[in-house]
């Protein structure tokens, strides 16, 4: 039967030709759909759960993007369905846990990579099934860390909902999610980000401007906590 979810239509159109894409997207879709006819078996003990995919996206375009003349509602591209719900709709079949633990991006500037990391912090830290967890967005220099961190404060700060479910500290670079008590925080190697950490969710901005690994494995060799969205 053919799975109606958006993650999945957009990875058919592009492995049939319908939609042009470059070859790394191209052999993404294809791994998405070859995986998707071997789920669940003992060779592969992954199934994909529409149903968790479609969360996400759902949520996404509930938001309202505060940037520019008039706010506006958030409506995704094809694209951006597939590299938001393929992470979320991934789960072991035994455990219910996300497959997928990591996510690189890379596409030209002013495309949504922050965009999209404000999507998934700011839906992890109230909805991803964790109490009082840590989600960062993170870089060398606080100013650029700030910017993913900023991107969530935005979502939050015009919409009167998330307002009432998330504590927005500016002067700290901090926001609490009430319900959850997760909280997300901007962190630079300067303020000690190279101790290392355990989170539920870290964005590490801009990472082919770094010199070293330093922040991502400050970012990765604590061990994760895995969630059930």
């Amino acid at each position: 039967m053919r799975v109606q979810d958006r993650a999945t239509l957009h990875a058919e159109r592009v492995v049939s030709g319908q939609e042009p894409s470059c070859l790394t997207h191209r052999m993404a879709c294809e791994r998405h759909l070859n995986e998707i006819a071997k789920q669940g078996t003992k060779e592969f003990p992954f199934v994909w759960c529409p149903e968790k995919s479609e969360k996400i996206l759902r949520y996404a375009e509930m938001l309202t993007i505060a940037e520019g003349a008039q706010p506006r509602p958030v409506r995704l591209h094809d694209f951006q369905c597939f590299d938001l719900g393929v992470p979320f709709g991934w789960v072991h079949a035994e455990t219910g846990f996300r497959r997928i633990r990591r996510k690189y991006k890379s596409v030209a500037r002013q495309n949504g990579k922050t965009f999209e990391n404000g999507i998934t912090g700011s839906y992890i830290a109230n909805w991803g099934g964790y109490n009082f967890g840590k989600l960062f967005t993170a870089a060398t220099k606080k100013r650029q860390a700030r910017i993913a961190w900023e991107e969530i404060q935005k979502f939050i700060t015009v919409d009167k909902d998330l307002q009432a479910l998330f504590d927005v500290k500016d002067y700290k670079s901090l926001i609490i999610a009430k319900r959850t008590g997760c909280t997300i925080e901007a962190l630079s190697r300067e303020s000690g980000l190279d101790d290392g950490f355990r989170a539920i969710f870290c964005s590490v901005d801009e990472i082919h401007q770094h010199k070293d690994n330093g922040i991502y494995k400050a970012c990765t060799t604590a061990k994760p906590r895995l969630t059930k969205l």
